[in-house]
C-alpha cells in the first residue's frame, strides 16, 4: 500500500512538474462536430440537453453532447461524450469518481471489465452509484491516442507520454449511464446494447 501511494505521488510529482514547464500547442480537432454525431442509431431515438454556460466555464471542453438514447420501449441510455483538443492545467477530464459524489451520488460498487462492442474489446469501468431512493449504472472510459484508459492516474501518465511521443494529449471522456428499474443487470445490459450501436460511430469523429 505505502509502495503504490509513493508510485502515485511520484507520477503526480512528475505530471505536475511537466505541465508546467511545457505548453501543449498541438490541438487536435475533431473529425467531425459531435453536435453532428447521429441522433438514430438502429432502434435508438436521441434528444439533446445542455450543460449552464457555469458548467461550461468548469469543464472547459472543447466540444461535447450530452443526450438521452431511448428505444420504443422507453428504454433509456444517457450519454455524455466530451472532448478535449488539448489538456492543460484547467482544461483536463474530470474524473466521475469525484464528480459524481460531489453531486450527491454515493457509489455502490465498481470494477473494470472489457465489454465487446462494434466488433472491438473495450476496458470500461463498471459501476453503481446511488442517490437518495435512485441508483444508476455508469460505463464509461477515457479515449486517448490508440488507448481505452479506465484508471485515473494512467490518464494522467498517457497525458505525458502521448505528449513527448506525439506532440499532443487529446482525450475524450466517454459516459453512459441507465437508470436500474428491474435489476442492475437489466440496465447494464440496456448500455452494452446501446454500445452496439454506439462505438462504431466514434471513429467518424475523434481524431486518429
Amino acid at each position: 500500500m505505502i509502495a503504490r501511494l509513493v508510485i502515485v505521488t511520484l507520477i503526480l510529482g512528475i505530471f505536475g512538474w511537466y505541465l508546467q514547464g511545457h505548453s501543449f500547442h498541438e490541438r487536435m480537432p475533431l473529425q467531425t462536430p459531435l453536435q453532428e454525431f447521429p441522433r438514430q442509431m438502429g432502434g435508438w431515438q436521441g434528444r439533446d440537453y445542455f450543460f449552464s454556460e457555469v458548467i461550461l466555464e468548469q469543464l472547459r471542453v472543447s466540444d461535447y453532447i450530452m443526450r438521452v438514447y431511448r428505444q420504443d420501449d422507453d428504454r433509456g441510455v444517457s450519454l455524455y461524450l466530451g472532448y478535449y483538443e488539448t489538456q492543460g492545467e484547467g482544461a483536463q477530464i474530470h474524473s466521475p469518481r469525484h464528480c459524481l459524489p460531489g453531486g450527491g451520488w454515493y457509489r455502490e460498487s465498481e470494477q473494470v471489465r472489457t465489454v465487446r462492442a462494434g466488433g472491438r474489446d473495450i476496458d470500461v469501468v463498471q459501476a453503481v452509484y446511488r442517490k437518495d431512493d435512485s441508483r444508476e449504472v455508469f460505463i464509461y472510459w477515457y479515449q486517448m491516442k490508440n488507448a481505452a484508459i479506465t484508471n485515473d492516474y494512467m490518464l494522467k501518465v498517457q497525458m505525458v507520454l502521448n505528449s513527448l511521443k506525439y506532440g499532443r494529449n487529446d482525450a475524450a471522456f466517454v459516459r453512459l449511464s441507465a437508470p436500474v428499474t428491474s435489476s442492475v443487470e437489466e440496465a447494464v445490459t440496456r448500455v452494452e446494447d446501446f454500445m452496439e450501436d454506439f462505438v462504431p460511430q466514434l471513429d467518424r469523429f475523434l481524431p486518429e
